[in-house]
């Protein structure tokens, strides 16, 4: 086979136009020996060269180097055997490649996630006021969990019955409104579940029931709510504009699945399961400094970045969930709920 081949390119054999049957978008051809089918696939036969083959297909036997390029799993040109496969067309890429193009690439869908939230991080400033704490312990050790017994102090006006069950939470801080400095909450660790075993003495005992993290004396206790609920989105009642107003993992940038407090809540129609847009405008590497330029952003449109999704809604602020980001997010962002969205 290979010394065929070779042999007749010593020949000199003369140099004409290939006929090209098999180029793409050109006639199918009828052969009088080999058998291609549909696929354009043909087996090789004892005693067949390339040489021979593009002679065959396609009138020229200098065709060879074209026919060889098709089948790259061909290593040598002078080495095919009986049984190989080879490709006599010329490659097609997919016939039905298509590229759509929506608005803008950074169009984004509602987004129609469910999640299992959990109360975290925030507590409104009406109830932290109502706290009980921790005051000592029964226990011999310093850090507390389940099935602990522990000593509350609760003020006077405090009603607290036997059974009662109450949550137990650690402060730490207070969150404030980056643009006004006004008091929004306090942020708060959720650590766990309390049960009062005995009311008549000015130290209410308790029981831990559940604990999420180590508890210590000192930490607070509050009146018992929802640790974790299934949230889907609603449509939107109200057109608004909010601030994002901190996150509650410490850091500097909030993304997907991050939990973030605004500072609206249901006293501004604010429900559990509304979707706010995260909104920016002007160029997307101005330093803050420019964006005090109030007349240049205003000759740009917002443009959506994200989405957040609220969990809880209280008086006056909210807890919400990154549903959706293409960036992340600052202290500061521009929200909207768009009515009916």
């Amino acid at each position: 086979m290979a010394l065929g081949l070779a042999l007749m390119m010593l020949a000199g054999v003369a140099l004409s136009s290939p006929a090209l049957a098999y180029e793409r978008g050109g006639p199918n051809i009828v052969t009088k020996n080999p058998t291609v089918g549909k696929r354009g696939l043909y087996m090789i036969e004892d005693g067949d060269t390339l040489w021979d083959l593009c002679d065959i297909f396609f009138g020229d036997p200098w065709y060879w180097p074209n026919l060889w390029s098709y089948n790259p799993q061909l290593t040598s040109p002078h080495w095919i055997y009986p049984g190989d496969i080879i490709q006599v067309r010329e490659p097609r890429p997919l016939e039905r490649t298509t590229l759509v193009w929506s608005e803008s690439r950074y169009s984004g869908r509602k987004s129609e996630m469910e999640i299992l939230a959990r109360y975290v991080g925030y507590l409104p400033a009406n109830p932290f006021k109502k706290s009980g704490q921790i005051k000592w312990a029964r226990e011999q050790h310093e850090t507390l969990g389940e099935y602990d017994e522990i000593y509350v102090e609760f003020g006077v006006d405090t009603k607290v019955k036997r059974g009662e069950r109450f949550t137990i939470y650690r402060e730490e801080g207070e969150l404030e409104h980056p643009e006004t400095g006004d008091l929004v909450g306090h942020r708060i660790r959720h650590l766990g579940v309390a049960r009062v075993l005995d009311a008549d003495q000015h130290y209410v005992k308790a029981l831990i029931l559940r604990s999420y993290e180590e508890i210590q004396r000192g930490d607070l206790i509050t009146s018992i709510f929802p640790h974790s609920w299934v949230v889907g989105p609603v449509t939107n009642k109200n057109e608004l504009t909010a601030t994002l107003v901190d996150f509650f993992e410490p850091g500097t940038m909030a993304g997907q699945f991050q939990y973030v407090y605004i500072d609206k809540g249901r006293n501004d129609g604010v429900e559990r399961g509304n979707r706010f847009l995260v909104r920016r405008r002007g160029d997307g590497i101005w330093e803050d400094e420019n964006e005090d330029d109030d007349f240049e952003l205003d000759a740009f449109p917002w443009e959506r970045v994200g989405e957040i999704m609220i969990v809880e809604s209280f008086e006056s602020a909210s807890l919400g969930v990154v549903a959706a980001s293409i960036a992340e997010f600052e202290i500061g962002e521009q929200l909207y709920m768009p009515k009916d969205y």
